[in-house]
């Protein structure tokens, strides 16, 4: 099981992951405007928004919002404005979103469509375009760092003993804690990996405990410090996540997003 080809894999992304461009700050501490609500909330619109695009799955969900806490972890005067301002700051989340449809789904988004449909005139062409451009240069254009589904992927890909229905059953519960996990803010400043890592922790207990003892060797290889304050608190996240995995996301496939002018919500199908 354990490929070398997958092991080097795996160190390639463990230090991209840990490179400049992809790291992410703690940039709420830099607002009085925007706060993990407002932060949760648009990761529900985006997961709603996503359920109504037919073939298209949360993981690019999960890329969106990678995209938008890394734009506003640069410090770039775009970034700026949008942290203090939430008319901005929501701008930015939908056009992240976009921008993960296109590059990560391969999705012919028109800014025309987003604009009228998507946000209900909240926003204009001109000011999608503007700030896709605007991210895109945040990002130094790197679209294509590692996520947690990808970590989850070549983690079982190298664990022993873990294949057939129990490989299904442990990577789509994994992926479900991921994708619930990441809309707590709190897991901002945790590296994909030990996201990956925390939800393998919980979706093997549940599949079968024994399993556990196959995390050791990842273990080994992230290097993890189980007594650090920053990993018990992404583990008490997690299992706030496994209460509530996907509940009200997959139960209504009819989203809203909020006029931030008018403080009415939107309705779209």
């Amino acid at each position: 099981m354990n490929d070398p080809l997958v092991l080097s894999q795996i160190c390639i992304m463990l230090q991209q992951e840990k490179s400049s461009s992809y790291k992410c700050s703690d940039y709420l501490s830099r607002t009085q405007d925007i706060g993990p609500s407002h932060r949760e909330a648009l990761c529900k619109w985006g997961y709603q928004t996503i359920a109504a695009c037919q073939g298209v799955s949360k993981s690019t969900a999960v890329v969106a919002f990678g995209y938008f806490d890394r734009f506003l972890s640069s410090n770039t005067p775009a970034a700026i404005r949008a942290l203090d301002d939430v008319t901005e700051c929501q701008l930015a989340f939908v056009t992240c979103l976009v921008i993960a449809l296109k590059i990560h789904s391969g999705f012919n988004v028109e800014t025309v469509f987003v604009s009228n449909v998507i946000t209900k005139n909240s926003y204009d062409a001109e000011e999608i375009d503007d700030m896709e451009l605007d991210i895109l240069h945040s990002l130094g254009w790197k679209l294509n760092g590692p996520t947690p589904h990808d970590f989850i992927d070549y983690f079982l890909e190298v664990m022993p003993g873990v294949d057939g229905t129990c490989l299904d059953l442990a990577k789509q519960l994994s992926k479900a804690l991921v994708e619930a996990a990441v809309m707590r803010y709190t897991t901002v400043l945790h590296y994909p990996s030990e996201v990956a890592f925390a939800s393998l922790f919980y979706a093997l207990h549940h599949v079968d405990v024994l399993l556990m003892n196959n995390l050791s060797f990842l273990h080994m290889i992230l290097g993890l410090d189980f007594r650090h304050h920053k990993m018990r608190l992404l583990f008490e996240s997690m299992i706030s996540s496994a209460l509530d995995v996907s509940h009200d996301l997959d139960s209504n496939r009819t989203g809203t997003f909020c006029n931030p002018q008018e403080g009415e919500a939107s309705s779209y199908a």
